[in-house]
């Protein structure tokens, strides 16, 4: 029997082409492409300007730099989501926290952040807020943007799962990556996302002053040409091979062929995207028939994209049914285990059991399904079938 996994990569040949053009031509790395990609994505989402880089991981550190998070600052962030949404913070210094999620969507509870906020002892030393918009569902960030007004605080979006999603603000469709209700949103470019890069990430901002740092620390924090407060560069400004580092950075960059990839990517998108949603509406129809799951909840005025599809059984039966589908070559994913349940921070900072109780409810409940655009009919119907049967047993 046919292994069908959790998530998969969607390559077509016209992908392949462009790959191979990109390793045929002058430039594989610190080429013409790279910059094409990030004005394709700039255009895409809404952003005015676009970095890529080497992944998620390395747009969310540079994000924090960039906003010069660090040493005696904190970051929120939701406890149900990748890790490196909060290690990000652990990079430059910073500490993360955490607020608890909603039982619904799953993302951070927007009640709990803005009452937490309120207390003027919480919110000391909290420099940047990174709502998560979790399984490609978009998370209310109109009324985020509305609380961290209030205390200065920046957002970072991590949109790691949701390129193509967008919301409603004044009745027209907004992107999620515009950074219309943000400073900075990133991306990730992982096989299993909606495109893929190999690996990769892109940082999006409407600041050009983020922008422009984030293109000095994303290749060693290098410049060139004129720059007053570069007495190195006044001194050598007319040799064209000289260059400074006033503040150091790092070789996050992308290369070519990974962007002429993605160019071609980026392209099928809102198909992909469509796909994805197809899956998740047959899905949703079936399994909402078995009253002991609950299937994932769409905000209304948003327009989600489903890196993930989660579904939630009783506790004492999600290990089973992991087995069950495992044991007929079907294999699915927990997303996630808690963050602040990992041993790294519970030995550090002394998170614990109870902490964030709705969190870890969810986490002894959830499940991630197989969802990806070359999920095929059969294979679709197959899963459906053997989660039925499970609870039929």
């Amino acid at each position: 029997m046919r292994i069908i996994p959790y998530s998969h990569q969607s390559i077509r040949s016209d992908d392949i082409k462009e790959v191979v053009k990109a390793l045929k031509s002058d430039w594989i790395t610190q080429g013409p492409k790279i910059r094409e990609f990030e004005e394709a994505l700039s255009k895409y989402t809404g952003a005015k300007y676009a970095i890529a880089v080497s992944s998620g991981t390395a747009a969310l550190h540079l994000s924090m730099l960039a906003l010069d998070v660090g040493k005696q600052d904190k970051l929120l962030t939701s406890p149900i989501t990748f890790s490196a949404s909060a290690n990000c913070a652990l990079y430059v210094g910073a500490k993360p926290e955490f607020i608890d999620i909603d039982d619904r969507a799953y993302h951070l509870d927007i009640n709990r952040l803005e009452s937490f906020l309120k207390v003027p002892s919480n919110r000391h030393g909290i420099k940047v807020v990174v709502p998560v918009h979790f399984m490609g569902t978009v998370i209310d960030i109109i009324k985020i943007k509305e609380i961290c007004d209030k205390y200065g605080i920046k957002i970072v979006e991590d949109a790691a799962h949701a390129l193509g999603a967008k919301y409603k603000f004044r009745n027209k469709w907004v992107k999620v990556g515009s950074c219309k209700h943000s400073d900075i949103t990133i991306f990730s470019f992982h096989p299993i996302k909606h495109i893929t890069t190999g690996e990769g990430g892109a940082i999006l901002t409407n600041s050009k002053r983020i922008y422009e740092s984030l293109l000095r620390l994303r290749h060693h924090g290098i410049i060139k040409g004129l720059r007053p407060t570069s007495p190195l560069l006044r001194k050598f400004s007319e040799n064209y091979w000289f260059y400074d580092i006033p503040h150091f950075g790092f070789n996050y960059r992308i290369t070519d062929f990974q962007c002429s990839l993605g160019i071609s990517q980026l392209k099928k998108l809102d198909s992909l995207v469509q796909v994805r949603r197809n899956l998740v509406q047959v899905y949703n129809r079936s399994l909402s028939e078995i009253d002991q799951i609950k299937v994932p909840y769409e905000r209304d005025g948003t327009y989600a994209s489903y890196h993930l599809y989660v579904i939630r059984v009783p506790a004492n039966k999600r290990n089973d049914l992991y087995n069950y589908l495992r044991e007929n070559h079907i294999y699915t994913q927990v997303s996630y285990i808690p963050i602040h349940l990992l041993t790294y921070y519970q030995e550090n900072f002394g998170y614990k059991d109870g902490d964030f109780p709705i969190a870890e409810k969810y986490f002894r409940e959830c499940l991630s399904l197989p969802l990806y655009p070359d999920l095929s009919k059969t294979d679709h119907c197959r899963i459906i079938s053997k989660v039925k049967r499970f609870f039929q047993k």
